[in-house]
């Protein structure tokens, strides 16, 4: 028997079909015996009606210069209401359940307004939840300031919300659920050929993650590597294993030690003047391929290496550009 922290995001709790499936991870994983805590993130993306850009669109409608507390705690809702409507279909399905806020999960944050970041939880008050024989499912992305205040965690904070509760219960897994099957080498929507990887250390995680993919929020990855906590990204539509974070030399299922790729993947973030910076980053301390210059040169792009990763490379260009690039080094780098 396990304890697992779930967590899903805004595509995975966006409609009925989605959280049809979030319902029957949860009933597969009660089955195997496992205790389950939930994490969820507002419902659907921009133009859903509770979705976060959604609800800071509205704010922006009524008061452009709106503080920073009044934002945190209207975009908070969104997970709120998450949370509510989740726990209502739980137990609709026979599953009993619980939603928790940031208040009643003891969730707490330090730093500013929409990019706090969480300190500690309340494990006693989500433990108990649990030892009730209750599915506990905690709102993502809001916390407790010191003055009792809700605050947000900056954009992807469910992933690190997910995290924390993880680190404060010692679950044996954070599953981070999605709508792609794994961490990839690329964003699989701009290189539908870039391949998903089995595991990645931490430290490789957050360079990815710090250089612009987008599947999983950078703090968390620092978070999970201080409390030690085994992270796997999976997807919320189908039953693979994903790709599993942990530390460096975890072993396999047959008790090899699990290695990081040479070439770890490419991220992608705005430049100055609407240009796109390119990103390819390398296991540290191995040296970068001449390839990725080559297949560079070919776009007329010159790559440098940034200040803060002496193990990547960067390659600034157009934004039409930018699909064409990332897929082209993906397909030399990974063969």
């Amino acid at each position: 028997m396990a304890l697992i922290v779930q967590k899903f995001g805004g595509t995975s709790v966006a409609d009925e079909r989605a959280r049809g499936f979030l319902i029957e991870k949860v009933r597969k994983a009660r089955e195997r015996g496992d205790e389950v805590a939930l994490v969820v993130s507002a419902m659907g993306r921009r133009g859903a009606p509770y979705a976060t850009d959604t609800l800071l669109g509205l704010l922006h409608e009524a008061n452009s210069s709106a503080d920073p507390a009044t934002s945190d705690l209207l975009v908070s809702t969104g997970e709120t209401i998450s949370a509510c409507l989740l726990s209502a279909q739980l137990a609709a399905a026979g599953i009993p359940s619980s939603p928790m806020t940031a208040y009643t999960a003891g969730i707490r944050a330090v730093g500013p307004a929409q990019d706090a970041t969480p300190t500690g939880v309340n494990a006693e008050a989500i433990r108990a939840i649990l030892k009730a024989g209750l599915v506990p499912v905690i709102t993502g992305f809001q916390a407790i300031d010191a003055k009792g205040a809700i605050i947000t965690l900056g954009r992807g904070g469910s992933d690190t919300s997910a995290v924390i509760v993880g680190v404060g219960l010692k679950a044996d897994y954070v599953d981070i659920y999605t709508d792609v099957p794994g961490v990839a080498k690329a964003d699989p929507r701009v290189a539908k050929d870039a391949a998903y990887m089995d595991f990645l250390d931490y430290e490789s995680m957050f360079r990815l993650a710090k250089h612009g993919a987008r599947v999983l929020h950078d703090r968390s990855a620092l978070i999970a590597r201080e409390g030690r906590a085994l992270l796997r990204v999976r997807s919320t539509f189908d039953d693979g294993e994903g790709t599993l974070i942990g530390p460096e030399g975890t072993k396999d299922g047959q008790g090899r030690s699990r290695s990081v790729p040479d070439f770890i993947g490419i991220g992608t973030t705005a430049a100055a003047d609407g240009k796109i910076r390119v990103t390819v980053v390398f296991a540290k301390g191995r040296p970068k391929p001449a390839e990725a210059a080559e297949v560079a040169a070919k776009f007329s792009v010159t790559g440098q290496v940034p200040a803060d990763d002496p193990d990547a490379l960067v390659f600034v260009c157009d934004q039409a550009m930018a699909g064409e690039l990332t897929r082209a080094l993906v397909t030399r780098l990974q063969a």
